[in-house]
């Protein structure tokens, strides 16, 4: 609600709801100029950013018409965007993936973990249609998430791209590889496998047939007009770290699964840290927002096995904001 737009729409709800049903009904609905800007956490990403009323018809189109549609095939280690998954759910399935696999093999055994490259912003938009022919049945929302699709045409290449940040183009992302999700846990039998969205993580014992699995699952993502990222994609030993949604994972040879976060983002809280008490210096940010910027950051790494780290975070907070009265500004 701090958005004017949003805050116009909302202020106007009824009437501005009944003004996007009759364009839907009458045909004289379109999709508003996208909005693009950049975010910089966790990596550096383009973001196409859709307009409010835009986003109330897209909820709409997906809780009514597609969402069911498309995510019927999914398989269950396929994570993200969807009810009662998301990060939460892939660690803590990678997690389980990971117990299971020592009972079988114990701690000996090989990762292959596969990233793809730009995959938002390469994907085709025939390969992208087609994976929606394929599952929506309802001829009206069909061609509304082909036009969605067509309507990211900006570039170099009007057919390549879609926008990273809009729930239907998520959906979309997600059912792009769900063929090949299938075809690893299938075709390969990989028992122990996880997906979330473009990020696949490959458990076996064998590191030849990983190999082999690599070489398959290449052919299979050329076919999509894909390309790996070469620099991420790698099999390595399961004596090295899992890194998976911010942490790193290590099975022990006692079988525990140990979650620690990966030390990079730790550089990074400590940089924000201090950068929000120049913010506050400058009377730009108050300490009660600072204060639950990092409350929030200490939620998230206390998913893992972090005692040890918070409490040495809390000490580095505390020396960064020593003098400071815990009090609200308001301006």
């Amino acid at each position: 609600m701090w958005k004017d737009s949003v805050a116009r729409y909302s202020n106007n709800g009824l009437a501005s709801v009944l003004k996007l049903k009759d364009s839907l009904m009458d045909g004289s609905y379109s999709i508003d100029k996208y909005h693009e800007f950049m975010i910089y956490e966790p990596k550096q990403r383009e973001i196409v950013s859709t307009k409010f009323k835009d986003r109330v018809f897209q909820r709409s189109l997906c809780d009514n018409y597609i969402y069911s549609a498309i995510t019927n095939d999914f398989i269950h280690d396929n994570g993200a965007c969807q009810v009662d998954k998301g990060t939460d759910f892939a660690r803590d399935r990678l997690a389980c993936h990971l117990e299971r696999y020592y009972r079988r093999y114990g701690n000996t055994g090989y990762v292959l973990n596969i990233d793809f490259k730009n995959y938002f912003g390469s994907t085709h938009h025939d390969i992208a249609i087609k994976s929606i022919e394929k599952r929506v049945k309802n001829e009206w929302a069909k061609q509304h998430v082909v036009d969605i699709i067509k309507s990211y045409n900006q570039g170099e290449n009007p057919d390549v791209g879609l926008g990273l940040g809009s729930q239907v183009t998520q959906l979309i992302q997600l059912a792009v590889l769900s063929d090949l999700d299938h075809y690893i846990k299938e075709e390969l039998k990989i028992k122990f496998y996880m997906r979330y969205m473009d990020d696949l993580i490959l458990i076996h014992p064998s590191k030849e047939y990983l190999k082999k699995c690599l070489d398959k699952i290449s052919a299979k993502i050329e076919s999509l007009n894909l390309n790996l990222n070469k620099k991420k994609t790698q099999i390595h030993s399961m004596n090295q770290p899992i890194k998976f949604l911010g942490f790193n994972y290590k099975l022990t040879d006692s079988g525990k699964v140990v979650m620690t976060v990966v030390k990079s983002n730790i550089k990074k809280r400590k940089r924000k840290i201090r950068a929000h008490r120049r913010l506050f210096d400058e009377g730009k940010m108050t300490k009660a927002k600072a204060d639950e910027c990092y409350e929030s950051w200490k939620a998230h790494v206390k998913k893992g096995d972090s005692y040890q780290l918070v409490e040495m975070m809390d000490e580095f907070y505390e020396g960064v904001w020593k003098g400071v009265e815990r009090i609200c500004l308001n301006f």
